[in-house]
């Protein structure tokens, strides 16, 4: 006979069915890790199977693409491939394009694996070799996304670091403390009046972009710019930046509509839209509307710097103070000026800034 004090002990038939229970939570664990270990194999050697065609295809065509080892790793949430001494040439008649990097790490995750992420945690280099336009750039780092579906690619991203740009001599042109581009190859739009349906949606950023003065030996303005723009691109995009293939593009009606440029550099703001094709030497050429912010001290720097001459100067005075006017954010008064870009320079009004290059000659 027990006392009320004395502890009770649980049915055998309740320890048995708990620990049934905890041996079937077992069992399903252990069958998920071995499904999601087969899956995440399966997936790694579909990813392979992807690169490696796409190489082959590459090669196929004309270019010349090596690498060094390949790593798998990543698991169990990541899919990734690292590979070392990664070159790629592309070679276009007398026109070269050129990228190289000492490791490239493909990656995705298993429940994602048509987003692929790409990154180079050391140095990235690419050329554009032409008879006449000869550049290239270096990058400290560099990350990229490619959004792909069973037929196409839908997304691309490409974000560099400390970018320095050099010309044929190896002289620095330009330095830029970041690079981005966000596309999509697959817009969904109507097209515009003249027919002419929409291929490419763009967005490129630029932080702390500065020229040298190989670029251009005198600018009205100081330190670094910082920019950004989205546009759309009209037109089959061409397959090459040979000449025919741009000819072709501009006249099947090719243009780039420009829904927002921004650009800050002291000592001033300008916010503009507009539209750009290629002029008969394919260099760009296009007009837009511009809001401009700090345009008399910009006017003071281009007559001290021998770009304008005095009487202009005085007659760009007069016009901003008459059409400048107040905006609501309540910052400094702004005037709207046109932006062109003609026989190879960028102007705004009046004042020529940069040379702008032909695309390939």
């Amino acid at each position: 006979m027990s006392s009320a004090s004395d502890p009770v002990d649980p049915p055998q038939s309740d320890r048995r069915t708990g620990g049934f229970w905890v041996m079937i939570g077992f069992a399903i664990l252990a069958f998920l890790a071995i499904a999601w270990s087969i899956g995440w194999v399966l997936l790694s050697i579909n990813l392979r199977a992807s690169i490696d065609n796409w190489m082959d295809f590459r090669r196929a065509v004309g270019d010349r693409l090596t690498h060094g080892d390949r790593v798998l790793d990543g698991y169990p949430f990541q899919i990734r491939f690292s590979y070392a001494d990664v070159a790629w040439v592309r070679v276009d008649g007398d026109r070269r394009l050129i990228a190289s990097t000492d490791r490239l790490v493909v990656s995705a995750r298993p429940w994602r694996p048509f987003r692929l992420r790409l990154g180079s945690p050391g140095p990235v280099a690419a050329a554009w070799q032409a008879p006449s336009l000869d550049v290239s750039l270096t990058a400290t780092s560099a990350e990229g996304v490619v959004g792909t579906t069973p037929r196409a690619i839908d997304a691309l991203e490409l974000d560099l670091r400390e970018v320095v740009a050099a010309d044929r001599g190896r002289r620095v042109i330009a330095r830029a403390k970041r690079l981005a581009l966000d596309a999509d190859p697959t817009p969904a739009a109507a097209p515009d009046e003249t027919g002419v349906s929409t291929t490419l949606r763009v967005s490129l950023l630029a932080e702390a972009l500065e020229p040298t003065d190989i670029l251009t030996p005198r600018l009205p303005f100081e330190g670094p710019a910082d920019g950004r723009l989205k546009a759309v691109v009209r037109g089959p995009l061409p397959l090459s930046l040979d000449p025919a293939s741009l000819a072709l593009w501009r006249d099947s009606g090719g243009v780039i509509d420009v829904d927002h440029l921004g650009l800050s550099w002291r000592p001033m703001d300008l916010t503009a839209e507009g539209t750009l094709t290629l002029d008969g030497l394919m260099r760009p050429e296009g007009a837009a509307t511009a809001e401009i912010r700090g345009l008399p001290a910009m006017i003071d720097r281009a007559v001290s710097q021998g770009l304008l001459a005095e009487d202009m100067a005085t007659l760009l005075r007069l016009a901003t103070a008459a059409f400048s006017r107040t905006t609501g954010d309540g910052g400094a008064p702004a005037v709207r000026a046109p932006v062109t870009i003609q026989d190879g320079r960028l102007a705004v009004g009046p004042i020529k800034i940069l040379r702008v290059p032909s695309l390939v000659r």
